[in-house]
C-alpha cells in the first residue's frame, strides 16, 4: 500500500517542482497580468481613453422631453388642469473651447499610454533585477556549499595531522573556526535565497511564499549602444513622449485661453403641445440661432491674464523637455560606458578565478608534502573563494548594467 501510494503521488510532486521553475518568459507573463501597479497604468489608459470619447458628446445635439402636469384655481376661479408636453433639442455650431477640451483629452490619453509604457520599463527592470539576484543566491548557495565542504575536510585534514603530532593546535582551532564561518555563510546563503524568492514574487504580483527557482543561465551579457542613432531613439522614449504630450498640452491650453473671448453659436429648436387633457393635442415649435460674445464675463483683465500665463507655461514645458533630452541622453551614454567596464570586469575575473583554482591545487600538492604551511595554503584558499564569489557579483552587475540602459531607452515587458 505504501509502494502505491508513493507511485501516485510522485507525479503531483514533479508537477510541483516544474511548476515552481520560472523563466524570464513565465516572470514576464505574470508580472503583466497580476503586478497591481502595472494593472492600475493600464486602468488609468482606459479611463483617459473613456474620458476622451465622453469629450465628443460637446458637439453632439443634446436633446430634452419633459412631461408636465399642473393644477390651478383660486377664490372665485374654478380650479383647472393642465398638461403639457414638450420634446427639446441643442447643438452647438460653434465653440472653439470645446474643440479644444475635445483635443486636450486626446493628449491626456495618448499621455497615458507614455505613463504606461515608462511604468513597464520601470517594472521591466526591477522584476529583471529580482529574477537575477534569484539566480545569483541561487549559485551563492552551491558556491558556499562547495567552500563549507572544502572546510569541513580541512578541518577533519588539520585535525589528524594535529592528532599526530605533524601541525600545531593553533592551526587545528583556526581551521575549524573557518569551518564554522562557512557553516555560517552557507545559513546567510540560505536566507538570502528566500528573501530573492519573495522580491521576485512581489515584482510579478504573486502573493504568498512559494520556493521558486529562476531557470536560465547566469552569463556575461552582450549589447551594443548604437550611439549614432541616439537621438532619433530618445525621440520614442516613453519619458520623452509624455514630456511631448504635457508639451502638447500646454499648447493646447494657450489656445483654449484664448478662444475664451471668442463667441459660440448654438443652434435650438423645441416642439411641445399643452392643453386639458394628458395627451394633449394644442402643438407648439420654435427653431432658432443663439451667438454668444463673451465681453467681460471672467473679469476685465482675466482673459489676458490667463492668456499671459498659459503662455509662461507653454515656455516652461518646452524647457522641461530640452532639460529631459540633454539628461536622459547623457545618462545613457554614461549608462552604456558603466556596462563596458563592467563586461570588463567580468572577462578578467573570469581569468582569475581560473588561476586561483589552479594556485589552489598546486598549494594543496605542496602543503601535503610539506613544502607549505598550513597558513599559506589557507591564504590561497581564502583567495580563491573571494574570486568565486566576486565573480558572480562581476556578472550581475554587468547584467543590471544593460537593464539600466534598456529602462532608460524604454524597453517595456512587451518589448
Amino acid at each position: 500500500m505504501l509502494v502505491a501510494a508513493l507511485q501516485l503521488a510522485a507525479p503531483s510532486a514533479a508537477q510541483e517542482a516544474a511548476n515552481t521553475e520560472l523563466t524570464w518568459g513565465d516572470c514576464v507573463r505574470e508580472a503583466v497580468a497580476n503586478n497591481p501597479d502595472l494593472r492600475a497604468k493600464r486602468l488609468a489608459v482606459e479611463q483617459y481613453n473613456y474620458a476622451y470619447k465622453a469629450g465628443y458628446n460637446s458637439y453632439l445635439p443634446k436633446v430634452s422631453a419633459s412631461h408636465s402636469f399642473t393644477r390651478s384655481g383660486g377664490d372665485g376661479v374654478s380650479a383647472s388642469n393642465r398638461w403639457g408636453l414638450s420634446v427639446s433639442a441643442s447643438e452647438p455650431l460653434l465653440d472653439l473651447q470645446a474643440a479644444s477640451s475635445i483635443r486636450k483629452a486626446r493628449i491626456n490619453y495618448e499621455k497615458a499610454e507614455a505613463d504606461y509604457r515608462d511604468a513597464s520599463a520601470s517594472l521591466r527592470q526591477t522584476l529583471y533585477n529580482a529574477f537575477l539576484s534569484l539566480q545569483v543566491a541561487q549559485e551563492q548557495v552551491k558556491v558556499d556549499a562547495k567552500v563549507l565542504k572544502l572546510r569541513e575536510e580541512n578541518a577533519r585534514l588539520i585535525n589528524l595531522k594535529y592528532e599526530s603530532g605533524m601541525e600545531s593546535r593553533g592551526n587545528k582551532m583556526y581551521a575549524e573556526a573557518l569551518a564554522a564561518s562557512a557553516r555560517a555563510s552557507a545559513q546567510k546563503s540560505a536566507r538570502a535565497l528566500d528573501v530573492a524568492r519573495r522580491e521576485l514574487l512581489t515584482a510579478m504580483g504573486v502573493s504568498g511564499y512559494k520556493a521558486v527557482t529562476a531557470k536560465g543561465d547566469l552569463a556575461t551579457p552582450e549589447y551594443a549602444l548604437d550611439t549614432a542613432g541616439l537621438k532619433s531613439a530618445l525621440e520614442k522614449v516613453p519619458q520623452i513622449v509624455a514630456q511631448q504630450k504635457s508639451l502638447a498640452s500646454s499648447q493646447e491650453s494657450l489656445l483654449s485661453a484664448k478662444y475664451a473671448s471668442y463667441p459660440t453659436l448654438d443652434a435650438n429648436q423645441s416642439v411641445g403641445w399643452s392643453g386639458r387633457s394628458e395627451l394633449p393635442s394644442n402643438n407648439s415649435w420654435s427653431m432658432g440661432l443663439s451667438l454668444s460674445i463673451p465681453l467681460f464675463s471672467s473679469g476685465i483683465t482675466y482673459n489676458a491674464n490667463n492668456t499671459k500665463a498659459m503662455k509662461a507655461a507653454l515656455k516652461a514645458a518646452e524647457e522641461n523637455l530640452r532639460s529631459l533630452k540633454l539628461s536622459l541622453e547623457s545618462q545613457v551614454l554614461n549608462a552604456y560606458d558603466e556596462f563596458l567596464n563592467a563586461r570588463d570586469t567580468v572577462a578578467s575575473g573570469e581569468t582569475l578565478v581560473k588561476a586561483d583554482e589552479e594556485r589552489y591545487k598546486e598549494s594543496q600538492i605542496n602543503y601535503m608534502a610539506g613544502a607549505i604551511s598550513f597558513i599559506d595554503l589557507e591564504t590561497v584558499e581564502q583567495t580563491m573563494v573571494d574570486a568565486q564569489q566576486n565573480q558572480l557579483q562581476y556578472v550581475k552587475n554587468a547584467n543590471t548594467r544593460k537593464t539600466a540602459i534598456e529602462n532608460l531607452l524604454g524597453k517595456g515587458l512587451e518589448d
